[in-house]
């Protein structure tokens, strides 16, 4: 997700990443976890719970829904956090790395995300690429959907 002015890993609202050009920012919510040049950066993957099912935001939502229909209530489910595994100057991190919905995210989503990530810690010339995030985000989409069929 691109959100101000940066790519966005995580739920923006919760425990997430933010990737600019000059650094990974870790956020909790509003709050700075902390900043890390790209430079310093080893290596970064995320660890989410995936699917093959090609809309899985989609289905979570409609079961929730019906429950709160059903019950004419909130039923308060929040989905597990993933992780964020980061080593930056010869440190290695495990982060929280909070989720939009229920159940697994679409494998080539995440397999590309990892990708992505790999390759701006490997090329430090692409990682200019983040002034423009929503770009990204359309290319990342576009090649998910590519690899899948």
């Amino acid at each position: 997700m691109a959100t101000g002015g940066a790519l966005v890993v995580g739920d923006p609202g919760r425990s997430h990443l933010r990737l600019t050009p000059e650094a990974v920012i870790i956020r909790e919510g509003a709050e700075n976890g902390g900043i890390l040049a790209w430079g310093s950066i080893e290596q970064l993957s995320i660890d989410v719970p995936t699917t093959r099912f090609r809309l899985p935001g989609f289905l979570g939502t409609v079961l929730l829904g019906a429950l709160a229909v059903i019950t004419m209530a909130d039923p308060g489910v929040e989905p597990d956090d993933g992780s964020a595994h980061i080593t930056a100057d010869g440190e290695t991190r495990t982060l929280s790395l909070s989720r939009h919905h229920l159940g697994g995210y679409w494998a080539p989503t995440v397999i590309g995300a990892n990708r992505l990530i790999a390759h701006l810690i490997a090329n430090p010339d692409q990682q200019a690429l983040l002034a423009h995030p929503e770009r990204l985000v359309e290319l990342a989409a576009r090649l998910a959907r590519a690899t899948a069929v």
